[in-house]
């Protein structure tokens, strides 16, 4: 996660703490001798940062659980593809290939490790491309209720519009990730649809999206009542929690190919 970019201008305030967070509230559910994580934050997200995740999960067994969570900003670049980036601690917005982290790079996170149960948190801006012509609106109606959005407007500057390859990328339940993340055979649960931003409020110190999914893997989303969170169960009460919170500005999205997946994660019981 990261709030603290060497560009001042990228700055957000709870990317960081909301991947802090999530693993201090899974360690408290399942305790040190059951839950391991690398957390990374800030300058410790470079480009880098994917290989020594990598390696981390080398160590996992056929029969955990994987969890992977990134937050803070993404962005498309003006390629033809839009090829979608994730911004690491150092990237330079006018060279993002040079400098960011391709999206094929994080998804290899999950590829080729011995786990078959991954789950893939995604609390980043821009996880579609927002529609130039209600973009204005959402800033309008997320000041009114005190969200940031997890999106700059310099980071829009560097974005020359092309018309090649932009049209899918538009469609509202469009996000860029899912052809890639069907190679994986991860969960994938994104903060939001495509022509919406993801939000952090000061109220919460943490964005929207992953202090809903604390509050789910804790328990609160565990409907029938049976001791553990289903995929279901975790999509459900995120998608309605944030979409409530935040008055319809934000929408989480799964990856409707992996629904099915049986993943239950229990939880300690207050």
């Amino acid at each position: 996660g990261v709030s603290a970019y060497k560009n001042e201008s990228l700055r957000l305030k709870y990317a960081d703490k909301d991947i802090r967070d999530l693993a201090a509230s899974l360690r408290s559910v399942y305790g040190s001798a059951r839950f391991r994580s690398l957390v990374l934050v800030n300058e410790e997200v470079t480009a880098d940062a994917a290989d020594k995740a990598t390696l981390f999960l080398s160590q996992a067994h056929p029969e955990d659980v994987v969890i992977l969570a990134i937050a803070g900003h993404g962005v498309h670049d003006s390629d033809a593809a839009a090829t979608y980036y994730y911004l690491t601690h150092d990237t330079d917005v006018a060279n993002l290939a040079s400098s960011a982290m391709n999206f094929e790079k994080v998804e290899s996170i999950l590829q080729g490790i011995a786990p078959r149960r991954k789950l893939f948190l995604m609390d980043t801006c821009e996880s579609g491309e927002a529609d130039p012509s209600v973009e204005t609106s959402y800033y309008d109606k997320a000041k009114s209720i005190g969200a940031a959005a997890r999106t700059t407007r310099a980071i829009a500057v560097t974005k020359k519009k092309s018309s090649a390859g932009r049209s899918a990328f538009l469609r509202a339940d469009r996000f860029i990730y899912n052809d890639l993340m069907r190679r994986s055979g991860a969960i994938v649960l994104s903060s939001c649809r495509g022509s919406e931003f993801s939000y952090e409020h000061d109220s919460i110190r943490n964005g929207y999206f992953t202090r809903s999914v604390i509050e789910a893997l804790s328990g609160k989303a565990d409907a029938d009542r049976n001791g553990s969170v289903s995929v279901s169960e975790l999509r459900n009460f995120v998608s309605d929690d944030v979409a409530k919170k935040t008055e319809g500005l934000q929408h989480p999205t799964i990856d409707r190919d992996n629904v099915n997946m049986r993943l239950a994660l229990p939880y300690a019981r207050p």
